[in-house]
């Protein structure tokens, strides 16, 4: 085969091309810091590196669930602690309201301590997480009590929330049914106000054998719902666990994968760089100098 000028200078341009093409693809490397980035640099590795960033992703939004949950749960500890301690006291109250030896001053005094207690309560009721209260169950967006007293959540919204992250269901959530409400659907507040009742007309019986029993009732279910609390609370932080060690496996994994090694891709660069300044000392001696090169010399 006969090999002619124009045969060499296109071969020589050509190798020239394919060595610039490579210093750009290390550069690409080197500013990238990833091995991979497109699917026809390796189909495989590009697949599996999508695999793997959509599990990634799928992990920050299980994360962004229970986190939801963590803060529910802890305004639910909080606001749990203080209900227990305010019915506490008003078991107090209703037992020294309850002593037959109280002046009619002593027992107003202790009904007007009653009704700062039921607007307390009101507003514990009303305990808001950003814009949801959280003992709205299915209707958070909805004032669970009114101002004087009234449940306003209707009794289809009565149920306790639900996430799943990672195989586990986590169920979370108390009710104003749960807390401020007796099985006979009385509530605290009506509770309060019979009490009062009672201490203005000097009616101990009624107090002690009634408002003082459901006030303990409730008392019960308070603590009951703060050990379930609690229970949440640790599968939330077992699940937020579990969370963060496989977000540190897909990782490292995806790293391994899809990140360069920086020390051998500059060794790759410092090569090609070698041998684009050979190409080109070569190609100098190879292409031949035409007339052109002389004109205006």
């Amino acid at each position: 085969m006969r090999i002619t000028n124009n045969m060499i200078n296109e071969r020589t341009l050509f190798n020239i091309q394919q060595s610039l093409y490579r210093i750009a693809r290390m550069h690409d490397k080197l500013s990238s810091g990833k091995e991979v980035q497109y699917p026809s640099d390796d189909a495989v590795i590009a697949t599996r590196a999508s695999n793997i960033s959509s599990r990634l992703r799928e992990l920050e939004q299980f994360k962004r669930n229970v986190d939801h949950v963590n803060n529910f749960v802890q305004s639910y500890d909080t606001t749990l602690q203080e209900l227990s301690n305010v019915y506490h006291r008003i078991r107090e109250l209703m037992v020294r309201g309850a002593n037959g030896t109280n002046t009619v001053d002593e027992r107003n005094s202790i009904a007007a301590e009653l009704k700062a207690l039921k607007e307390h309560l009101i507003e514990i009721a009303n305990t808001r997480v950003g814009d949801e209260y959280i003992f709205g169950g299915a209707r958070s967006e909805l004032r669970p009590v009114d101002e004087n007293g009234n449940i306003q959540t209707p009794i289809e919204a009565n149920i306790r929330r639900r996430i799943n992250a990672l195989g586990y269901a986590i169920t979370y959530g108390v009710t104003v049914y749960d807390v401020f409400t007796l099985e006979n659907g009385k509530t605290v507040f009506s509770t309060i106000d019979d009490a009062i009742s009672a201490l203005y007309e000097g009616n101990e019986r009624k107090l002690s054998e009634i408002s003082l029993k459901e006030i303990g009732v409730l008392e019960r279910s308070v603590m009951e719902h703060f050990a379930s609390v609690g229970a949440t609370s640790r599968m939330a932080e077992m699940v937020t666990s579990r969370i963060e060690d496989l977000k540190l496996f897909n990782t490292e994994y995806l790293s391994k994968e899809q990140d360069a090694d920086l020390t051998k891709v500059l060794t790759q660069l410092n090569m090609q760089q070698a041998v684009l300044e050979a190409s080109l000392k070569s190609a100098a001696m190879a292409i031949q100098k035409s007339l052109v090169d002389f004109v205006g010399g």
